[in-house]
C-alpha cells in the first residue's frame, strides 16, 4: 500500500484533535511549527513508515515528543536573546551623516528594536540569530534541534510581522 494516501488519510482524521491538543500546550503560533515538523519527518520518511502499523499514534508521538522539546527549549531560555546593544553599532553617528540624518537613522533603529521585541519569542530568536547575528539556518537548526524549514517559516512569519508593525509604527 502507497504510504501517502495512507498518511493523507490518518492526518485528516486525526488534525483536528492533535491541533487542539498541541495548541491547548503551547500556542496556536508554536503548535503550527510542531506540527510542521511532524509532517514534514513523516513525509522525508514515508518508505521507513509503510511497516508502521499505527500511523495515528505515531503521528501523537511526534507531536507529543514536540510539545516536551518546546517546553525544554522554554526553560533553557531565561533571557531574550536579542540585547539594547546588539544593534549599537549601527546607532552611532557617522561622519557622512547630517545630525538630522543621525537621529533619524536612530528613530528607525528603535522601531526595529521594538517590533523585534514584540515578535514572538520563536520567532524573534531566528530573526536575532540569521538576520542580526548572521548564523545560517543549518547552525541555528543544529544548535536549537529545529528543522530548518520550520526555522524557515518562522522567519517568513517573523519578517512579514515586522513589516506590519514598521508600517503601522510610520503612519
Amino acid at each position: 500500500m502507497n504510504a501517502k494516501p495512507k498518511l493523507e488519510r490518518t492526518w485528516e482524521a486525526e488534525r483536528g484533535r492533535i491541533v487542539a491538543w498541541v495548541s491547548s500546550r503551547v500556542g496556536e503560533a508554536e503548535a503550527e511549527d510542531i506540527l510542521q515538523d511532524v509532517l514534514v519527518r513523516a513525509l522525508s520518511d514515508l518508505d521507513a513508515l509503510t511497516p508502521v502499523r499505527d500511523l495515528a499514534s505515531w503521528l501523537w508521538r511526534g507531536a507529543r515528543n514536540g510539545v516536551i522539546d518546546a517546553w525544554r527549549r522554554r526553560s533553557r531560555r531565561a533571557t531574550s536573546p536579542f540585547s539594547d546593544q546588539s544593534l549599537e553599532v549601527e546607532a552611532l553617528p557617522d561622519a557622512g551623516r547630517s545630525p538630522h540624518e543621525d537621529l533619524e537613522r536612530r528613530e528607525d533603529l528603535d522601531r526595529v528594536r521594538r517590533a523585534v521585541d514584540a515578535l514572538p519569542e520563536d520567532q524573534r530568536e531566528v530573526v536575532v540569530a540569521q538576520a542580526i547575528d548572521g548564523e545560517s539556518f543549518i547552525s541555528i537548526s543544529t544548535r536549537t534541534g529545529v528543522p530548518v524549514a520550520t526555522l524557515a517559516a518562522r522567519k517568513r512569519r517573523a519578517v512579514k510581522r515586522l513589516a506590519e508593525y514598521l508600517d503601522d509604527d510610520r503612519q
